[in-house]
């Protein structure tokens, strides 16, 4: 596949259009997934992923727990209209996660939200992220070519 941009295989190609731009966003997209417990990282990839693109499933992290429903929960109101997340919704997720769990996963949800838009309209596919092998893993086995 082809960007219509030209000749980018892959998101890493076309951030590399922008000297060092792929290399930061790399280093932070590793970190929020390292900064998001459990399964959340890749919960949020997979799920984000499946409403943009309309690839994918759940069915493959199996049965989810309270703090993970909560997470998709959280997470497709972000995808949909981020207007919608209440104070009941994050009540929900601060029954489950810490402050600092919570802003990692938010962050998470933006990354995910954000990128997966991108590479749609620039019709560009995912490319694998140094530190971030968990989520790119569960997102390829999700969506078969990494949402």
């Amino acid at each position: 596949m082809t960007s219509w941009l030209g000749g980018h295989d892959d998101e890493a190609t076309l951030l590399a259009v922008r000297t060092g731009l792929a290399d930061q966003l790399a280093q932070l997209r590793g970190d929020t997934a390292q900064a998001c417990p459990g399964r959340s990282a890749a919960l949020i990839e997979a799920r984000i992923g499946q409403m943009i693109t309309g690839v994918g499933s759940l069915a493959v992290f199996g049965p989810l727990d309270a703090a993970e429903e909560t997470v998709v929960a959280v997470a497709e109101q972000f995808a949909l209209d981020v207007h919608g997340i209440d104070d009941a919704l994050m009540a929900r997720l601060g029954e489950h996660y810490a402050p600092a769990e919570q802003v990692a996963i938010m962050f998470r949800m933006a990354f995910a939200d954000g990128f997966t838009k991108l590479r749609r309209v620039l019709d560009v596919p995912a490319a694998p992220t140094p530190g971030d092998a968990t989520t790119t893993a569960a997102t390829t086995t999700t969506t078969g070519e990494g949402a």
